[in-house]
């Protein structure tokens, strides 16, 4: 099985400039935070929380690696992902002992460094080896996906996104090739992928069951495939969820409830006792309302304050997974800027800041109309690219994977207030695309193509890359 991960002659380049640039990326996040998140005796959560600041991005794996307790993580949303982290906590226990300092931001670096590396090798290999590209053509539109601005940024941070990224080209490499061959995928590919895809982000494992469907077609329907391909490994991450949040979730929500309670009735017996202290009447009926007066119009004024930039539209429900998504934030304006605007090119208004930690206004302009058209040629070379692809299986197959994410981001609003930063589960499908495009564009068409892609590509790292140098230096 560890074959896959083996280099190839003709990936030997590609492989080595990758390999370069992701270290260096990845050297700038380590340096620019190393004094403050290398500290020891320290309550290491709260300082990465405060101190870790790129985007929306979360640095709970630096917590985890840190102290492993295993709570960071929404349990719900990445049921896996705090075991994973597991060994690389021992490891970083271990350095602990031997340099005196807390060495998580390397750990979690080396982690970032090889989960990216392996992310562009299997990119660019399923375009040779499933669309079956030159590897001219295959390097550029690998080139062209690195050079999106949140697939930097995702190399670089300390989320989970990075993992899910190179999962999900793996998956793909595996079920394009089951598909060129005829073969169908076996019981164990499902559990395996399912298992990682899933395991770190459970809304991914649609996509293993997505291409298990277009890999085995009609059988994937059978009632032995199903049982032990879909419903068993669902009710077995489901299972260790459920006791992943009774071990360590609930524990700390009581907790935490039981903090508020107390806070809350320190807050109304302090104005309880100042407002006995001022009334003109000792009636207890008339000082109970009065402080109930003063009790809501103090919650008013919070809702007021906590509203007066709101940065997250209102959930469908507010219960259940329903309290994640969004119904009244404006779609069009949210896709223009966030899903195929900042996703790709960063604004340099409020640049890489955090919608909750900064205030960042939810939809940014761009400041030049040049950007748009950026935004617009991307939009119909993606487009061109899916018409030349429709005749192919494997790509119906990718094409669902992003319907899968516009549904849960666009239409439920699931994240939509920042988007971009779940850039990586989807962003591949554009250059993808254009994939298809090249393997239909000959000639003087083709070469414009490739000149237009090229210098797209090229614009965009420059671009991208000297905010986000920047940025950090």
């Amino acid at each position: 099985m560890l074959r896959i991960l083996r280099i190839k002659p003709g990936e030997r380049l590609v492989a080595l400039v990758a390999l370069l640039i992701i270290a260096a990326l990845n050297a700038l996040v380590i340096v620019h935070y190393y004094p403050e998140l290398s500290a020891m005796d320290v309550n290491y959560h709260d300082v990465a929380r405060d101190m870790f600041h790129i985007s929306g991005f979360d640095a709970w794996s630096y917590s985890v690696v840190s102290e492993w307790s295993g709570w960071q993580y929404n349990i719900y949303r990445h049921p896996l992902l705090a075991i994973f982290m597991l060994i690389p906590c021992l490891i970083n226990q271990g350095l602990m002992a031997l340099t005196g300092v807390n060495c998580a931001i390397f750990v979690v670096g080396a982690i970032e460094i090889f989960f990216g590396f392996y992310a562009a090798v299997f990119f660019f290999r399923l375009l040779r080896e499933v669309v079956v590209l030159s590897r001219a053509d295959a390097t550029l539109l690998t080139l062209m996906l690195f050079s999106m601005a949140y697939i930097m940024l995702t190399v670089m941070v300390p989320d989970h996104f990075n993992l899910t990224l190179c999962m999900m080209m793996v998956t793909l490499y595996v079920a394009g090739r089951l598909m060129r061959a005829g073969r169908p995928m076996k019981l164990w590919h499902t559990v395996v992928l399912f298992v990682f895809m899933a395991g770190v982000s459970l809304n991914n494992g649609i996509k293993v069951f997505l291409a298990e469907l277009f890999t085995n077609g009609r059988r994937f329907f059978r009632p032995r495939f199903l049982l032990w391909a879909v419903i068993v490994p669902s009710a077995a991450i489901w299972a260790v969820t459920s006791i992943e949040f009774h071990v360590w979730a609930a524990p700390l929500e009581t907790a935490a409830k039981a903090k508020m309670e107390a806070r809350d009735k320190f807050v109304r017996d302090s104005i309880y006792m100042a407002y006995t202290d001022t009334a003109t009447t000792q009636n207890p009926d008339s000082i109970r309302i009065g402080v109930n007066k003063i009790i809501k119009r103090m919650a008013i004024e919070k809702y007021r304050r906590n509203h007066a930039n709101p940065r997250i539209g209102d959930p469908m429900s507010k219960k259940g997974f329903l309290a994640w998504t969004d119904a009244s934030t404006d779609r069009w304006r949210s896709i223009v800027e966030n899903l195929m605007g900042e996703s790709i090119q960063l604004h340099r208004p409020h640049l890489l800041e955090d919608i909750l930690k900064d205030n960042r206004p939810m939809i940014v302009s761009y400041e030049q109309d040049y950007h748009y058209w950026i935004e617009a040629l991307v939009a119909v070379l993606f487009a061109a690219g899916i018409w030349c692809g429709r005749r192919s299986r494997f790509f119906w197959m990718a094409l669902s994977w992003w319907a899968a994410d516009m549904a849960i981001h666009v239409v439920l609003g699931f994240g939509l207030n920042e988007v971009y930063i779940m850039t990586a589960q989807w962003a591949f499908i554009i250059p993808l695309s254009m994939a298809y495009l090249l393997r239909a564009t000959h000639g003087r068409t083709g070469l414009a193509v490739r000149g237009v892609i090229a210098a797209l590509a090229a614009y965009l790292v420059l671009y991208n890359g000297s905010l986000i140098v920047g940025y950090l230096i």
